[in-house]
């Protein structure tokens, strides 16, 4: 990315148009399943500090203010694994039997994507950090605005949604209005713009030529590397507060999961939808039933009342973990789904936790679930792990 002078980030960050970064062109956003968007080439990002409120990072770091101490969990193999959350970065190479402390300080991380036991990179509020070994991390320059999410396919390419504004947790960042789609090939140094459809929410790509979108509560795939995308599924459009539900997508080789969060949480209950897409078929899979969603048919209950996380097993199989509020402390509802989402069986609750915030499974059998435990004597963050498709879990960190 060329030089930018310290007038153009003033400019940039003020929202002042520059000439030498030309914004992207409208991309319309398609009414129906199955019609292509396209938008604009990519353009440059200047880059900005991270804590400029012009560039968006005040939202993101009130969306993880007073949020879960431990926040997201990845695994590459049985043995290595990564957590991030407020204040550190912690990682392991024997499956969670021990733990140790890789970076620390104010860093507010809401998740950390890996392609390799070396290539990785967190992203909070306010940081986005990159390691090349998989144990030591180095501040990458933000854009501005700035990243809210990653998602790499390399140790060069990656793509990430940037901005936006009423940004909500689950289980990343993500933008309900205003994101903006960005791509890298130079791993996190320098982004650029790419087309989109409106209000980008969260990415994900397995191959630089395939990907799939959640845009507006919608969900879209591309198969020419951002240029052109089709709608799959519309979703339920506004929720029954009057706010577009946010997509959340993880990609399973040419396959994604998606998880729909509404706004208006009301009697212990959160609407949201999950969602298996292939380049064939997409379909809902599960919804809270408390609930309208207008124009989803799905009669089988989501996992909880609140929503948590999913991890993409594979094409046909994934994880979907919630939270019950009225449930009592240390029950985390979760469901394995296979089939490509046509099975869903209960495997009962993760134990140890209350509140799940990130969960990484290997296989059926193999996974790990960060999140808080609550009782009387106060909030605990955890790791547990189970071996055995949840029957049982064992804790492996705690901090209180």
């Amino acid at each position: 990315m060329p030089a930018v002078g310290a007038a153009l980030l003033l400019a940039a960050c003020s929202g002042t148009a520059s000439p030498h970064a030309s914004a992207p062109s409208p991309a319309s956003r398609s009414t129906s399943p199955g019609a292509p968007v396209t938008g604009a080439s990519s353009a440059p990002m200047p880059t900005a500090p991270a804590a400029a409120a012009g560039c968006g990072a005040q939202e993101g770091q009130q969306a993880l203010a007073g949020g879960p101490a431990l926040t997201d969990v990845q695994f590459v193999s049985p043995g290595q694994g990564w957590v991030a959350g407020r204040s550190q970065i912690l990682g392991t190479t024997n499956g969670g039997q021990t733990w140790s402390v890789q970076r620390s300080g104010d860093l507010d991380l809401s998740s950390v994507d890996f392609v390799s036991g070396t290539s990785g990179w967190a992203v909070g509020g306010q940081t986005l950090l990159g390691t090349t070994n998989g144990r030591t991390w180095t501040v990458l320059p933000e854009p501005c605005p700035v990243v809210r999410s990653v998602h790499f396919v390399s140790a060069e390419t990656g793509y990430a949604v940037a901005g936006g504004s009423t940004v909500i947790d689950h289980g990343q960042l993500a933008p309900q209005s205003g994101g903006e789609l960005l791509v890298t090939g130079d791993g996190g140094s320098s982004w650029h713009r790419l087309a989109a459809p409106a209000n980008p929410q969260s990415v994900c790509f397995s191959t630089p030529s395939d990907g799939w979108l959640g845009a507006a509560g919608g969900l879209y795939r591309t198969t020419d590397g951002g240029t052109s995308w089709t709608m799959t599924t519309a979703g339920p459009g506004r929720g029954v507060a009057g706010y577009p539900f946010t997509m959340i997508v993880a990609c399973a080789g040419d396959s994604a999961w998606g998880l729909d969060v509404g706004s208006g949480a009301a009697m212990s209950q959160e609407p949201h939808i999950g969602y298996y897409a292939d380049p064939a078929q997409a379909y809902p899979i599960f919804a809270e039933q408390y609930f309208p969603h207008p124009g989803i048919s799905v009669t089988a209950s989501s996992p909880g009342a609140y929503v948590g996380a999913m991890s993409a097993i594979g094409p046909g199989t994934a994880a979907a973990v919630d939270w019950c509020p009225a449930c009592g402390w240390g029950t985390a509802p979760w469901d394995l789904l296979t089939g490509s989402g046509r099975q869903l069986m209960s495997s009962g609750t993760v134990g140890g936790l209350t509140e799940p915030s990130g969960v990484a499974f290997l296989t059926p059998s193999l996974g790990w679930v960060v999140g808080v435990l609550t009782s009387a004597h106060g909030s605990t963050a955890r790791i547990v792990r189970t071996q055995d498709g949840g029957h049982t879990w064992q804790v492996q960190y705690s901090e209180g």
